[in-house]
């Protein structure tokens, strides 16, 4: 059971959730804690997580100093640069990462190829599936739920379930309450929108519940 159910981070990274950030989403400081618990949650009881995380230099494409805020953003998760990390609890386990080039199949198949682990995905743009290995490493996993939280709710969060929907045969979770969005789209717009493709909102407390543990 424990290898059926992966947790999904999105970009829970200095830059977008604390207030000094450089794209800082407003209060995501306070969903902080909670995504301790979450991820404290699925490590202590034997789930592995998978994360996205931005990992930009300054000649990428999405880095402009006039942005649109649409394709374009200002500096930010600049790679080893202390906005690029991610906040709160990570955890005793290992944390290994995949690079937004190509990797072999093998490399892929040898990080997720064990009881427990825990992978951050290294991106340049808002879609998670922009980096050639994502989908490859899904379908090694292949998980039949996935667990997604983090930031921000109607950019990277929903580029995120949307592609992690195109596996048909992966039941989909969202945390609301280790969620934050920029209010592009009001949460629940997205909440219903989300229902409607199959995906359950919940809350941490009630998925204890359902996974019996915990």
């Amino acid at each position: 059971m424990k290898k059926d159910v992966l947790f999904w981070d999105v970009d829970t990274q200095f830059d977008f959730m604390r207030p000094q950030g450089r794209l800082y989403v407003s209060g995501a400081e306070n969903i902080i804690e909670k995504i301790s618990h979450v991820r404290k949650y699925a490590l202590k009881n034997g789930f592995s997580i998978v994360a996205s995380a931005d990992w930009h230099s300054k000649d990428n494409p999405e880095i402009s100093d006039n942005p649109d805020y649409k394709q374009t953003f200002p500096p930010h998760c600049i790679a080893d640069e202390s906005g690029s990390e991610r906040v709160g609890y990570l955890g005793e386990l290992p944390i290994e990462y995949v690079p937004n080039q190509q990797v072999d199949a093998g490399a892929l198949r040898k990080l997720s190829d064990k009881e427990q682990f825990h992978i951050v995905i290294r991106k340049q743009t808002t879609d998670v599936f922009s980096n050639p290995n994502t989908s490859a490493l899904v379908e090694l996993i292949a998980p039949k739920a996935v667990v997604v939280f983090g930031v921000a709710l109607d950019v990277c969060v929903d580029q995120a379930l949307r592609g992690l929907y195109n596996f048909p045969d992966i039941k989909l979770y969202l945390i609301k309450d280790a969620v934050k969005g920029l209010e592009i789209r009001p949460a629940e717009e997205l909440f219903d929108e989300y229902k409607k493709m199959g995906v359950e909102i919940t809350e941490l407390g009630k998925l204890k519940e359902r996974l019996k543990c915990g």
